[in-house]
């Protein structure tokens, strides 16, 4: 049972979500549970079962991907069910994905006296039905079948569906998704105003711009496609032939879905809707040039050519990981990234400190509690846990991104902040940084660290710091947390998203040949070891990319071209099958550029690479992905290779 305090904090936190998404208590509890009952969280006179607190953080636009979640054991190993699943449905393992699926029924939806009021059984269910569906599609069932299915899925949680206007609803992505699979395999492909009123509904409701790229381009293309007829079998693509007003409108669609996508780096349906934009700019084109609107026709031939470039290029690296261009699964809307078991993580954390047992615990708990709570044999009271974390350099919180705060603005500035850092927006990083210190309490450790870093990094940049002394500053805020130490020696790691930022900006800034900076790299790639032995590399993708992308690069730098090779191709294959776009490019220069240094050392490898065509699609995916800062290095680097080959 969660205490007070947590369950106060977290009520205070989704009640300002309510009321600056606008939804009246109502709206956001029906279909997970009585109006009563959310009063009551919201007011900490109740605890959520994680179940119910995900789903209404989800209802009000809560899907950051650079959250940390600590579960006790019974529920990471729930957790770690889901995510197999989702693993296997993603790499089309069918036959394993039904074994698991099947278990994971056996396991965890189990009826109670309650039956289907139970909201955790239901959202349970929901879950079981939303993989079922998607194992029966690549099993080949037909559409009557699949429409039960998703439609029994969405009715869980969305009672009246259709019943009342979606704008009266709070829905989360995933119940949305659920609504438009379900009506792709209603009879006759749907009804376009149902299609019509979830864009509607998407562009009203708020929410962020990776939430937006998770839904809002699956909508368009199936508007699109029903209009169209392509896959529908129902219609024929001549029916809106003709039609100049529509196909422009529908233009006007696709364009902005597209533009979300790269605007967040998600590549959701990008394919699909490239090419119903092809169709589209065809058709148009072709209209025009009837009417004699010769040079109107001619200024769409840029997008034209950009669309088959983009189009083009995907294919290809598509084909060459083995991956389908097609997005044939969602998936991705339910992998839940950043989970580590408390059971795990102390019992690391206190070995990587060098801690006894007795030490750990002395007036916490006594050592007997302490050992079964490693062993994964009793689920601690939440104040142990807390208590035994604060002494571990954790955050009391279990749940949490990289600031501590109730103040959803904090958190969202947050993200923007980390975006303008990415992307070398260094004027509005320093605003945003001046905005956040603001906003959250510099009492709590985490957060001191967090904007330690970045104020650090903002006075590297500015030159007021050299990197030494940049070095010297985050090793001091790293260590608010834990010894820089205890990561250099062996054994097995558990550390924050945080803290390995702050070890990979002290490794940028080290002599690269120095036994520091390999003894860094090995323990990066000891602790990334059991996500990629246990095919858990989606669950910390975003941090895994950020660090191991990196790695990589520096060992391909140091001559051990084979590791390089196996970290760029696991994030490439990893980015591919999740819809991720913003490391494929660089993956790809990595390989290319170990190729080359391997062809010009004289060491023989079994792939033939064509340095034009690689640089090509670098340049082009940066592109596409928004990467300005980059494409002056893609473009340099090409014009260096066709040079070379006259």
């Amino acid at each position: 049972m969660k205490d007070l305090n947590e369950a106060r904090q977290f009520g205070s936190y989704i009640n300002k979500l309510r009321k600056k998404r606008g939804f009246r208590l109502d709206q956001a509890s029906e279909g997970l549970c009585t109006e009563q009952m959310l009063s009551f969280l919201e007011n900490g006179k109740r605890a959520a079962p994680k179940l119910l607190q995900d789903a209404l953080l989800e209802r009000l636009g809560v899907g950051a991907e650079d959250y940390e979640y600590y579960l006790h054991y019974k529920e990471y190993d729930r957790w770690e069910a889901r995510q197999r699943i989702l693993h296997c449905i993603t790499y089309e393992l069918a036959e394993r994905a039904v074994q698991l699926l099947e278990q994971y029924r056996i396991t965890y939806i189990t009826e109670d006296e309650e039956g289907d009021l139970n909201v955790s059984v239901r959202l349970e269910k929901q879950f079981y039905f939303s993989m079922l569906a998607q194992i029966r599609r690549c099993e080949g069932a037909d559409r009557a079948e699949l429409y039960s299915i998703l439609e029994k899925a969405v009715r869980l949680t969305v009672p009246m569906l259709w019943c009342k206007p979606l704008k009266e609803m709070s829905l989360s992505i995933k119940e949305l998704n659920l609504i438009l699979e379900a009506e792709q395999y209603r009879e006759s492909g749907g009804e376009q105003g149902h299609y019509q009123e979830v864009i509607v509904y998407i562009e009203s409701v708020g929410l962020d711009g990776v939430g937006m790229a998770k839904i809002y381009p699956k909508a368009v293309y199936f508007l699109c496609r029903y209009l169209s007829g392509s896959g529908s079998g129902k219609r024929i693509q001549e029916e809106v032939a003709g039609r100049s007003s529509e196909n422009t409108d529908l233009l006007i669609c696709c364009n902005r879905a597209v533009e979300c996508l790269r605007d967040n780096s998600r590549m959701y349906y990008l394919w699909e809707l490239l090419d119903i934009r092809e169709r589209l700019l065809k058709r148009i084109e072709e209209e025009l040039s009837q009417k004699g609107e010769t040079k109107k026709a001619e200024t769409l031939e840029p997008m034209r050519r950009e669309n088959k470039e983009w189009m083009k290029t995907l294919e290809s690296v598509y084909a060459e990981y083995g991956v389908p261009k097609e997005t044939f699964s969602y998936t991705c809307l339910y992998v839940e990234k950043g989970a580590a078991c408390i059971s795990d993580v102390i019992r690391i954390r206190r070995n990587m400190l060098g801690m006894s047992r007795e030490e750990l615990c002395e007036g916490i708990c006594d050592v007997k509690t302490l050992r079964r709570l490693e062993n994964r044999k009793t689920v601690s009271r939440r104040e142990i846990v807390e208590e035994l974390f604060e002494r571990l350099g954790l955050s009391r919180e279990l749940t949490r991104t990289e600031l501590e705060t109730e103040k959803p603005e904090a958190r969202q500035l947050m993200e923007k902040l980390r975006t303008c850092i990415n992307d070398h927006r260094m004027e509005e990083a320093e605003e945003m940084y001046a905005r956040i210190k603001e906003l959250v309490s510099m009492k709590k450790r985490c957060n001191r660290q967090t904007l330690m870093q970045v104020h650090i990094i903002l006075r590297n940049w500015r030159g007021d710091l050299s990197d030494a002394e940049c070095y010297r500053e985050i090793c001091i805020a790293l260590e608010l947390t834990i010894p820089y130490k205890a990561f250099l020696k062996e054994g097995e790691k558990y550390l924050t998203y945080e803290e390995q930022s702050c070890i990979q900006n002290m490794m940028q800034r080290m002599d690269k040949t120095s036994s520091e900076f390999l003894t860094c790299m090995r323990r990066f790639e000891e602790l990334y070891q059991p996500f990629e032995m246990n095919l858990l590399i989606g669950t910390v993708s975003s941090i895994y990319e950020l660090i191991m992308e990196f790695v990589g690069s520096e060992w391909g730098n140091l001559g051990i071209y084979d590791k390089a090779d196996k970290v760029s191709g696991i994030i490439v294959k990893e980015c591919l099958c999740f819809r991720r776009l913003h490391s494929i490019s660089a993956g790809l220069y990595d390989r290319w550029w170990n190729y080359a240094e391997r062809k010009q050392r004289g060491i023989p490898t079994d792939k033939i690479l064509n340095g034009e065509e690689e640089l090509t699609k670098c340049l082009i995916l940066s592109t596409l992905d928004k990467q300005k800062h980059y494409e002056p290095f893609y473009q340099k680097k090409l014009e260096s290779a066709r040079k070379k080959q006259l």
